[in-house]
């Protein structure tokens, strides 16, 4: 066989091969899409599943009532002028002091308990700025607990006032002090003393006054 011919014959066989070569490239290549295809089309078809929770709620309930020696019957005395606290304060001169009581209690419906705090005194009247007090918590309500001087001695909690000070009847505690009360008709008693400042003017004499304390009460929960 001459050279040329081999030559040609040797360009065939490599042009041969580099065709089979290529197909196989080919058929491993298509052998690979089937495998993905295949692989997709089952991670499209998985099972799927779902699961639910669900919480229930309900809100709590919190109200207050009052009573006093002038008011008796417990009543929800959220409107002024409230519950009548019972001085008995018709003939006043400076020094001498008077006493009155009030009791503070959770409603029945009530399933919470919370505070009861002293946060308004309103007064009204010529007598009015002539007037100071001071205030504690009794150990249990009142008139099974006395209302007296005696509720202020000894380690009294004061939510007014102090051992040895009192208030204008125009200002409360900057810092109002928290009552602990119980849910369902526990009760908190409260003892105010009042009086004419001592050194009030002559001018103050034969006058009136009035003053409605408020109590707000706030819920634990």
């Amino acid at each position: 066989m001459s050279g040329f011919a081999q030559t040609r014959r040797a360009t065939r066989e490599r042009d041969d091969d580099r065709r089979r070569r290529r197909a196989r490239r080919v058929r491993v290549l298509l052998a690979a899409g089937l495998v993905l295809g295949i692989g997709t089309a089952v991670t499209l078809a998985a099972w799927t599943d779902t699961e639910n929770a669900t919480g229930s709620f309900g809100a709590s309930v919190f109200g207050t009532e009052s009573q006093s020696a002038g008011s008796p019957t417990y009543a929800s005395n959220t409107a002024a002028p409230g519950a009548s606290l019972t001085f008995a304060a018709t003939a006043m001169s400076p020094g001498t002091s008077f006493y009155a009581w009030l009791n503070v209690r959770t409603t029945s419906a009530s399933t919470v308990g919370g505070t009861v705090s002293l946060t308004g005194a309103a007064p009204t009247g010529t007598l009015a700025p002539a007037l100071e007090y001071r205030a504690v918590r009794l150990s249990g309500p009142a008139p099974g607990v006395a209302c007296s001087a005696a509720a202020f001695t000894g380690s009294p909690v004061f939510v007014a006032g102090g051992a040895s000070s009192y208030l204008p009847v125009t200002q409360v505690p900057s810092t109002p002090v928290a009552s602990t009360i119980g849910a369902a008709g526990a009760q908190l008693g409260f003892c105010f003393e009042v009086r004419i400042a001592a050194g009030a003017a002559n001018t103050f004499q034969g006058t009136t006054g009035q003053v409605t304390w408020t109590f707000a009460s706030t819920s634990a929960s």
